[in-house]
């Protein structure tokens, strides 16, 4: 494996790491079963992509398959908060979070381009794809918050 392609990865795993953990500190800080049961299932799968990119790195033979989903660019129209705080807004966990579901699906696209494999890229494809999910599921959440007066 190419050492830039491994560096690469490194770099991917750590930002696995990052939103992982801000996942859990956001479920930690909510007392809303609901948020916090999400946030808690977001912290796993980053998790998993740890485990899965770690593989890779290893080159273990990983195999994945999601759907594409919808992409309605609400996080084009929305500004992330310029400092995580806990005085933060629901609408403005859910506006990070979903920006850093977009850097990550860009990201991974990149890397798949970039892979020293078909397979490799076919692999990171499909963690564009998962991200591109985590992403909508953000999106729908922060539109439910941010324009709660529409429903």
């Amino acid at each position: 494996m190419q050492e830039d392609f491994a560096k690469t990865v490194a770099f991917a795993i750590e930002q696995e790491t990052e939103a992982k953990n801000f996942y859990r500190a956001v479920a930690a800080k909510t007392s809303k079963k609901d948020i916090k049961e999400m946030f808690l299932k977001l912290a796993a799968e980053e998790e998993r992509h740890e485990k899965l990119l770690s593989d890779v790195l290893h080159q273990k033979e990983v195999s994945l398959n999601f759907s594409e989903s919808e992409d309605y660019g609400v996080s084009d129209t929305v500004e992330e908060p310029p400092k995580i705080s806990d005085e933060m807004t629901l609408a403005d966990v859910f506006a990070v979070a979903m920006k850093n579901e977009e850097k990550a699906m860009i990201m991974y696209q990149q890397l798949a381009k970039d892979a020293p494999s078909p397979e490799i890229g076919k692999f990171f494809e499909e963690l564009a794809k998962m991200e591109q999910g985590h992403k909508l599921a953000m999106e729908q959440s922060y539109t439910d918050v941010a324009y709660s007066e529409v429903w």
